[in-house]
């Protein structure tokens, strides 16, 4: 099975497809080199970047294309329902960087209660400015979330483990749900406080 990779992905995943006798071509490619080079592969795999338009999805169609695979959540870059119409699947990884996006959350979070943009930029200015930098603990301070899915969750277990009090909005979000997320289910207008 021929396996096209339009986007960057990990060197393991790469190495995976080959261990398993798939034949990889990884190039980033633009729109036109796109949609020359799709009919001959059985298998595409984009991130964000590639965007799989309905003329690419029709000509990968027209050759050997079964399969859209979306190294990641979204796929509002892949034309799904013309991917659909044509027998062509689309997949994605629903959990793939749940964990990954949680901790950059709470890692920006942790910089800008310690000031650690501006102690960095005036580092590199020469500037010693310690007594602008203090900072503060997000311990005790209060988490408020827009939505309560995987990402969500994961950020909630982390700022738990911080200390911090948690509220969420989501309108899919259950007053159980909520608990199992340690957290306190509030409106909008709460979060946003």
């Amino acid at each position: 099975m021929k396996v096209l990779v339009t986007d960057k992905l990990a060197d393991e995943a790469i190495k995976m497809l080959k261990d398993n006798n798939f034949e990889v071509k990884y190039e980033e490619l633009d729109h036109d080199s796109l949609l020359n080079e799709i009919p001959e592969y059985d298998a595409l795999i984009v991130r964000s970047r590639t965007k799989v338009t309905a003329d690419i999805v029709e000509k990968g169609a027209s050759g050997n294309l079964k399969v859209i695979g979306r190294a990641g959540i979204g796929v509002d870059n892949i034309d799904v329902k013309k991917a659909t119409e044509l027998g062509i699947k689309v997949v994605n990884a629903p959990t793939g960087s749940t964990i990954s996006v949680a901790e950059l959350a709470v890692a920006h979070m942790l910089a800008l209660a310690r000031s650690i943009p501006k102690a960095d930029s005036s580092m590199k200015r020469g500037e010693w400015i310690k007594k602008q930098l203090k900072g503060v603990e997000l311990y005790g301070k209060t988490l408020g979330l827009i939505g309560s899915g995987r990402i969500a969750q994961h950020v909630a277990r982390i700022a738990k483990g911080l200390g911090m009090n948690i509220l969420v909005y989501s309108p899919h979000c259950t007053d159980e749900k909520a608990q199992k997320m340690g957290a306190k289910r509030a409106t909008l207008e709460e979060v946003l406080k």
